[in-house]
Order: C-alpha cells, then structure tokens, then sequence
C-alpha cells in the first residue's frame, strides 16, 4: 500500500474506486465499506483509494467534544492496509480544509485528485464546511464527472449499529471483550515502553511501562491479553491501567506485566493487546498486599490465556 501525507501530484491515473473517513478503528463498520472500495477497484482495474483525516475533525472544530482515538495513525494505516486498500491518502485536518465547500472537496479532491470514478460512503456521511455535503450533493456531482456513488448501509452487531463511538463507550466502561466484537479483533494500544520508578521489578513482577499517546484509556483495572514487540513472540501479560492508588495518585499509565519473560523491552514501540478485565483498580494497605493480589491475577490470567489464542 502507498501511503501519501498529501494530495498526489499529478492526479492519480485510472478508474479508481475512493472512499474517505476517520475510519478511528477500522471496526466491523469500516472493514463492510471498505470491502466494498476494494471490490469495485478489482472489477474497474483501477486503485482502491482511502482518504483518512488526521488529527480527527473534532480537535480542530470541538476541541472540548474531541474523543480520543481508538487506534494510533499507525494501526489505522495497517488495518486499511490488511484490508486491501492500496493508495492511503492522510489528509491533515486544519483550518483551512474545515473552510472548504463539500463541491470542493468533492470536484477538487474526490474526482480530480484521487481519480475517483466509484465513491462508496457511509449511510450518514457528512462533508465539507459546515457538513453541507451528503449522498444527494455527492452523486449529483459525480454524475457531472462521469462517476458513481455507492452507499454501504450499516453494521448491525447484537441489536446496535458498529460504530467508533459505541466502541470508545465500551472501552471507557473496561468492558474490552465487548469492545473486541465490534472491531473484530482484540483492542490494543500502540506505545512506547519508558522508563517507570521500577517498583514492580522491586517486589517481583517487573512491569512494561507504556507511555500513552493519542489513544483512550481504557477503564481503571486490570487486563488480560498479550504484548507484541517488534521483533518475537507474542507475550501473555497481565496489565494495570490506573492511576496506582496504593502509592499516591498520579498521571494514568499502563504497565504491563510479561508471564515467564526476563527481556529488555525499554523504548521500544509495542503493541498491547487487552483481550479481557479481571478486575477494577484497588488501593492496598501495603506492598505485601498488593503482591500477594498480583500473584493472584497472574494466577488467574494463566488459564484464561490459555485458552484463547493470540491475535
């Protein structure tokens, strides 16, 4: 997949199939649609093209309403990537696009830039200044440019549409199992391993300290699933995300806590993948507590691990 951090110039070639979005997760919901792009690029000979925003429009626009993203940059190219997209366009969101007419975007980006002869959008989609733009805009324009438009209906999933925000809800009440449906796959966070005060290490389960960038948080507690480094196997870990109330309140961190594992993982960039909730963050009366208490969830996550296969 070709990745562009602009418009290309020249404009691409071809009878393209094109589609554009925050695609934060690249969920159920995404994965329909963009299936969709990728069919009708195959049956045209052309690209499967997606546009993707970055930072998400909200930042710029809402900034007090602005939700944390579900997926680094990173894993929204990788998942666009895994699905079959071949021409990733990273738009950056700033003041000056936010003032452009839907018609631009549409007449300027869509069928000049991107080539776009098929543009399969979401049954809601909204674009352009002040989301002027919508389906009725778009296929009258695009039948001025010879192309089509093509509408993915939504995703149902127990009883609800797919969506980021019912997602980030999910997350944000621990309930990462949940969380897993929607996107098809385990939740995980992408994050640098720092240097932490190596408490864990001191009383016998030294921890993977993640520095949390762009993404949510999940719930206070503690995690089951799996830590990916950049190079090797998947790890088994069990993680605290939290504020760690036992030794005063501070900034919310993840460390996760690597099964049978004695390696050096400092500052490199991994992946967590948080497959499952053991329980919710708690205050100690002291250290022999707390690790008489994680010697219990790693005893716990043993066979839940066991029992599932990594992602």
């Amino acid at each position: 997949m070709i990745v562009l951090d602009r418009l290309p110039e020249p404009a691409l070639p071809g009878a393209n199939a094109c589609t554009f979005g925050n695609f934060d997760g690249v969920h159920r919901g995404h994965q329909a649609l963009l299936a969709q792009v990728v069919d009708r690029a195959r049956a045209s000979a052309g690209r499967a093209v997606a546009l993707t925003f970055h930072p998400h429009p909200l930042r710029l626009l809402r900034p007090d309403r602005a939700p944390r993203s579900i997926d680094s940059l990173h894993d929204r190219l990788a998942g666009l990537r895994a699905l079959g997209i071949d021409v990733a366009v990273v738009m950056r969101f700033d003041a000056d696009l936010a003032q452009r007419s839907a018609a631009w975007f549409a007449q300027e980006v869509l069928f000049g830039s991107l080539g776009a002869r098929c543009v399969v959008i979401g049954h809601d989609t909204r674009f352009g200044h002040g989301g002027a733009g919508d389906a009725a805009l778009l296929r009258d324009l695009a039948h001025r440019h010879g192309a089509t438009v093509a509408a993915c209906p939504p995703v149902d999933w127990a009883g609800a549409e797919v969506s980021s925000s019912r997602i980030r809800r999910h997350l944000e009440a621990g309930e990462v199992e949940a969380a897993a449906d929607l996107l098809g796959r385990p939740w995980r966070v992408h994050a640098q391993v720092v240097h932490g005060d190596a408490r864990g290490r001191a009383i016998g389960f030294p921890t993977a300290n993640l520095r949390l960038g762009e993404q949510i948080a999940p719930a206070h507690g503690v995690y089951v699933g799996w830590l990916q480094p950049q190079t090797g196997p998947m790890l088994p870990a069990v993680a605290n995300c939290g504020v760690r109330p036992t030794f005063g309140e501070g900034a919310v961190q993840i460390e996760a806590h690597c099964l049978d594992f004695s390696g050096d993982l400092y500052d490199q960039r991994v992946h967590l993948h948080l497959a499952g909730r053991l329980r919710g963050e708690q205050r100690f009366a002291g250290i022999d507590d707390l690790r008489a208490q994680i010697a219990r969830d790693v005893a716990a996550a043993r066979p839940w691990l066991a029992a599932r296969t990594p992602p």
